[in-house]
Formats: structure tokens, sequence, C-alpha cells
């Protein structure tokens, strides 16, 4: 069963609807039908027709795209309080990546004419679908440089930090990251082998930046983590070559 959508102030911050006043965001979650969906359920196609918006309640998805030598790249991640979709919403055109979820989930099918008269109602949910929209963007062009010039290790402790920042909400430089996320699924988000992507997180565990449960993380060392992100730990981490 899906868990409940949150109540308001529990929304994620930099989601859409942390960024959304008391009653716009009332009124986005009286629009549109409820929809739950499994792990790794693909919920959007790219190249697809639809237009539809899909409002995060409750999971964790991944956007990605074939390149032209059929390498899958990732163009974001979303969690409950974002918005999917937003883009063919807008502008009519077909989807320009796949949606899949990485957890259970559960979310809100909004028409594309229900969005938009929504927007033309509501102008402070213009702007933040605007800040969403440039937020994308810049983590798209973050995780381009991340993918051609550093090693797994780094790549990972980014995506753990900015899953961790996303959750941080205030407590402190530990956060658990309880989503339901196996170590494959890190792989995938990371763009590196399973069995790499798993004995850099034996590094970062073993350096008392994280502990590892089924399916969950916790970040121990928010600050320790991004001095990885940045490059400046020690070693390279297992199977990077020089």
């Amino acid at each position: 069963m899906a868990n409940p959508t949150p109540r308001p102030g529990d929304w994620p911050a930099g989601t859409f609807m942390s960024m959304l006043p008391p009653r716009a965001r009332a009124g986005l979650l009286e629009l549109g039908t409820e929809r739950s969906f499994k792990r790794r359920e693909v919920l959007m196609r790219e190249g697809d027709a639809t237009d539809h918006v899909l409002l995060l309640c409750r999971g964790l998805v991944k956007a990605t795209g074939l390149q032209e030598n059929g390498r899958e790249t990732l163009f974001s991640i979303k969690v409950g309080g974002d918005l999917v979709g937003e883009i063919a919403a807008m502008d009519g055109s077909c989807r320009s990546a796949t949606v899949t979820s990485c957890v259970q989930g559960h979310g809100r099918v909004i028409s594309a004419a229900a969005f938009r008269d929504y927007l033309r109602a509501v102008p402070d949910a213009h702007f933040a679908l605007t800040r969403m929209i440039i937020q994308t963007l810049k983590w798209a062009d973050r995780r381009r440089l991340d993918f051609t010039g550093y090693p797994t290790l780094v790549r990972l402790a980014r995506l753990l930090g900015e899953l961790a920042d996303t959750f941080l909400a205030g407590r402190g430089n530990q956060v658990e990251l309880d989503l339901g996320l196996s170590q494959g699924d890190l792989a995938d988000l990371v763009g590196a082998e399973e069995d790499t992507t798993r004995k850099e997180l034996r590094v970062l565990r073993d350096r008392g930046l994280i502990t590892l449960g089924y399916r969950s993380l916790t970040v121990l060392d928010r600050a320790g983590l991004a001095r990885v992100a940045e490059g400046n730990a020690r070693g390279r981490g297992a199977g990077e070559k020089p």
C-alpha cells in the first residue's frame, strides 16, 4: 500500500511542492487522479506522444535517455514533491526521457490542459515551475561532467550527498536514506558497474562516512562525504585506475 501524501511542510526542500504557498499546494493536490506504481515501473517512455504531468507524492524516479551509441544517460532524479513530464505538458512535444520508478510510490496524474489552467490561475506555481526546470537542467549538466571527468567513488559521493541534502531538513550531519534503493539501483544512477559500485560503497563505509542496510543507507558524515565528492579524499577508490 502506498504511503500517505506528506503533510504541509513535510515536502523535501527544493522540490516543486516545497516552493508553493499552502493554498497553491492544496489546489494542485485536488487535480488529476491517484496512481500507484511499483519499483522499476516505466511511468513515461522517451518518444511517446503523451502530455500529462505526474506529481510525485511519494517515491523516487529517474529520467534517462538513449544516446546514439545506445548507451543510457541519466538526466535527473525526482523525489516526492517533484513534477515529472512538465516539458511535454507545456510545449506539446514528445517525451524527451524515459521515467522509471526506483522504488514503490504514488502520485497524481494531471492532464496537460488542467495543469496549464492551474499555472494560469496560480502565478506562484508558474514561478516555482521555472525554478524547478532550471534546477533540473543544472543537475543534468553536473551529471554529464561527472560521468566524463570523475571516478565512480566521486560520482557516488556526489549522488549520495545530493540525496542527503534533499532529505536532511535540518537534522544535523546524519541522515537516513531509506529509499528502497538497491546497490544495483545506485549503480544505474551513477552510470557504473554494480560490482564497482558495491566496492566503492564499502570504501565509504570503511571510512566511517556511511552505513549500509537492506535497501537503505545512512550518511553519517555529510561533511566528509562532501570532501570525497570534491575529489579531496585520499585514494581513488576500488577498481579505479590512475
